[in-house]
């Protein structure tokens, strides 16, 4: 009986939680059309969705953003394709399809793609990214 209930429960739970597909077994990334506009961009971010608690993000690294800070989001990065760097004040860390990189608020950072094919990458911010919290910095 103890049994029945609790697939009847995780049954219950599946079927009401939201499903968002961001990889299928097809593709390597979200479909995401990107304008002649944003195609000439060295970074390009398409917003995907948010909830109280994140937002997320495809991101289209073609050269490489400027040094800066998030002071209110910590930011958690999935690589889909292409090669990069991400840089940190005192090391860089080697990026590829399949890796993951946590980078907490205050942390001073920048990626700089590595290939000559964009990379494309997954961005979660918690709490929802505002479009502001984005201190530029010097290069040490």
């Amino acid at each position: 009986m103890k049994q029945g209930i609790f697939l009847l429960s995780i049954i219950a739970l599946v079927s009401i939680a939201p499903h968002t597909s961001v990889a299928e077994s097809n593709r390597t990334s979200p479909n995401v059309q990107w304008s002649a506009d944003e195609l000439a961009r060295d970074v390009t971010v398409k917003n995907l969705g948010a909830t109280a608690q994140a937002s997320f993000h495809f991101v289209r690294l073609k050269m490489a953003e400027a040094p800066h800070v998030h002071d209110r989001h910590d930011l958690t990065v999935f690589i889909f394709s292409g090669t990069s760097v991400v840089h940190f004040k005192d090391r860089t860390v080697a990026m590829a399809p399949g890796d993951l990189v946590e980078i907490p608020r205050g942390v001073w950072h920048w990626a700089e793609n590595l290939g000559q094919d964009p990379t494309h990458a997954y961005a979660i911010f918690s709490p929802p990214f505002d479009g502001k919290d984005r201190r530029l910095q010097e290069h040490p």
